[in-house]
C-alpha cells in the first residue's frame, strides 16, 4: 500500500530529504500530563467522540524535541517545516478488534501544513474532501485543514476501512473552524497541462542552496514529456537579485554554467535537460527538467508565468 516518498521534483537541481510515511504506535517520548502546555491542551479539544469507538489508551503528545522517538527517521521533514507539536490518539472500535489510530499534527501555519502534506502526496491518489486537501489510499487517510496535518490510519477495518477513515476525518475536520486558504503563488502558474494535484512548497533549502527559501513548484506534463516550474519568494527584490547572483557564481565556474538571454538565464544539465531562471521584482522564477524536444515551447510557459507575476500587485 505504501509507496516511497521519492521527490521527483526539479530533479536536477533540488535536493529535497526523503520523506517516509510512518505511522507506527508508540509512547516513548512522549509528556506526560504534568508536563502538558496550555498550547498542548488546545490541541486535545481537537480529539473526536465518536459513538462505538473508545480510547484504548490516554493520548499523547510530542514536541520537536521528542518527535523523532515517534517518527524517527521523519522527523527532519516535519522540523523543517516548523512542526510544533503532535497529538497521537487510538482508538478501537467496541466488539471488534478495528483500530483508528489520529495523529494531528500542528504545523504553526496552513502553509506550513501544506508543504509537510504536499512532500507526501502523490498526484495520482484519489481526494477525498476533508479540509482543504485530503488523500485516500488504503489505509490511510490523510487531510490538511488550518495549520494541522492530520493523518488517519485504520488496522483491521476489512471491507469498512474506508468508512470508518471518513467518519474520523469529518469528526475532526467539523472542529477546526478556520480551513486556511490555497496558497496565492500557485494561481500564478499556469494552467495548461499542468499535472493536477503537483503542487509543492518547499520552505528551506530549496534546489538544496540553504540561501534559497520558499519555493513553490509544480509540473507540466506533455506527449514528448514533462518539466518542472517554480517561483521562489524572497522577502525584497534586493534578496531575489542576490540569491540569483550566488545561484549564477555557483555554476560559474563549473561545464555547465548559465548563459544569459536577454532577461533570462539557461543551462543544460548533465542529462542535457534545459534549466531556465530569470527574475521579477522579489520572486525568481523559472523551469527545470526540460527536455530539449520542449525547450522552445517552454519557453512560452516561462513567458506566461513571467507576465502573471507582472501583472500580481
Amino acid at each position: 500500500m505504501k509507496r516511497p516518498a521519492v521527490q521527483g521534483l526539479l530533479s536536477s537541481l533540488i535536493m529535497i530529504p526523503l520523506i517516509s510515511l510512518v505511522v507506527f504506535i508508540g509512547k516513548a517520548g512522549a509528556q506526560s500530563e504534568t508536563q502538558t502546555t496550555a498550547t498542548a491542551m488546545d490541541i486535545r479539544s481537537l480529539l473526536p467522540g465518536i459513538d462505538g469507538w473508545k480510547l484504548t489508551e490516554d493520548p499523547q503528545i510530542y514536541s520537536p524535541e521528542t518527535l523523532f522517538e515517534y517518527i524517527d527517521g521523519a522527523a527532519e521533514a516535519y522540523l523543517g517545516y516548523d512542526f510544533q507539536q503532535l497529538l497521537v490518539s487510538t482508538y478501537e472500535k467496541e466488539g471488534t478488534e478495528s483500530v483508528v489510530t489520529v495523529e494531528i499534527y500542528d504545523m504553526g501555519s496552513p502553509l506550513n501544513a501544506f508543504g509537510i502534506f504536499s512532500s507526501e502526496r502523490y498526484p495520482d491518489i484519489p481526494e477525498v474532501q476533508f479540509g482543504l486537501a485530503g488523500y485516500l489510499e488504503g489505509e490511510v487517510l490523510n487531510f490538511i485543514s488550518g495549520p494541522y496535518y492530520i493523518k488517519l490510519l485504520c488496522y483491521n477495518g476489512e471491507e469498512k476501512t474506508a468508512d470508518y477513515l471518513k467518519e474520523f476525518a469529518g469528526a475532526v475536520d467539523e472542529k477546526i473552524k478556520d480551513k486556511g486558504s490555497w496558497p496565492a503563488l500557485f494561481k500564478m502558474f499556469p494552467t495548461a497541462n499542468l499535472i493536477k494535484n503537483s503542487e509543492k512548497y518547499i520552505k528551506k533549502n530549496f534546489m538544496g542552496f540553504d540561501f534559497l527559501a520558499n519555493g513553490y513548484a509544480v509540473s507540466y506534463h506533455f506527449d514528448q514529456g514533462q518539466y518542472d516550474a517554480f517561483i521562489i519568494d524572497a522577502k525584497t527584490e534586493s534578496e531575489a537579485r542576490s540569491s540569483l547572483q550566488k545561484l549564477l557564481d555557483f555554476y560559474a565556474g563549473e561545464k555547465m554554467p548559465f548563459v544569459q538571454e536577454g532577461d533570462r538565464y539557461r543551462q543544460v544539465n548533465r542529462y542535457g535537460q534545459v534549466i531556465l531562471i530569470s527574475q521579477v521584482r522579489n520572486y525568481l522564477f523559472g523551469l527545470s527538467r526540460v527536455p530539449l524536444v520542449l525547450a522552445d515551447q517552454s519557453v512560452q510557459t516561462l513567458n506566461q508565468l513571467k507576465t502573471n507575476l507582472e501583472a500580481a500587485r
